[in-house]
């Protein structure tokens, strides 16, 4: 049974985003790996699509409700913290907080540029898989509306001690978004330092200009 989902052709760089762009899926599959990771993958879906529908709000509304809604069911600070990897360690505190605010304010308005992408793409489950104690890999497979390619894109989601599940990382095609985005990190402050990273996030923020995803006070 295929989904709807939104995102044109679902780029790798955006990929995180659409952690926050699945449509629903009504019934969970009870012989999956873990059924309670597709049934957290399912839930994402049901409060997204029903922002998505609500067309009478301007897209920088409807994105920051995604936006709300990503950081209920994302660890986005993990996600931050790992993509920046070995250099967070080496970071001031001050360079870390400013770090996360660029990184929260960019994913904002990624979300405001790509809210009304949605051209009726479909996806299905096709299973899921356990990691380790605490990590299920749950598998769809992505269409597009017009017939082109299908895509495969694994959602790792993360179960914590409170028994809360987290999306931590996604994979399209075989390529971890966490992993692409983190050797760009890296090539960045290997160039500049961490405060040269933070320029070109600065920059990136002041370039894109998207009306209502300024970054937060």
């Amino acid at each position: 049974m295929r989904n709807s989902v939104p995102g044109p052709a679902l780029g790798r760089r955006h990929l995180l985003l659409a952690a926050g762009a699945i449509a629903a899926l009504p019934v969970a599959r009870a012989s999956a790996a873990d059924a309670s990771a597709e049934t957290f993958i399912e839930r994402l879906g049901q409060e997204t699509i029903e922002i998505l529908k609500q067309r009478s709000l301007p897209p920088e509304e409807r994105a920051k409700k995604l936006k709300a809604v990503l950081n209920q069911s994302t660890d986005m600070q993990y996600v931050a913290r790992v993509i920046l990897g070995r250099h967070w360690r080496s970071a001031s505190e001050d360079q870390r907080k400013e770090y996360l605010r660029l990184f929260d304010a960019l994913v904002l308005q990624a979300m405001a540029e790509r809210i009304d992408s949605y051209a009726g793409q479909t996806f299905d489950i096709s299973g899921s898989r356990k990691v380790d104690d605490t990590d299920t890999v749950v598998s769809t497979n992505i269409a597009q509306p017009s017939g082109g390619p299908t895509y495969r894109v694994d959602w790792r989601v993360r179960k914590g001690e409170s028994g809360q599940f987290l999306l931590i990382d996604i994979v399209a095609e075989g390529v971890s978004l966490v992993i692409t985005q983190r050797s760009e990190a890296n090539d960045i402050v290997n160039r500049g330092g961490v405060d040269g990273l933070l320029t070109e996030m600065r920059r990136r923020l002041e370039q894109r200009n998207v009306t209502g995803a300024q970054p937060p006070a």
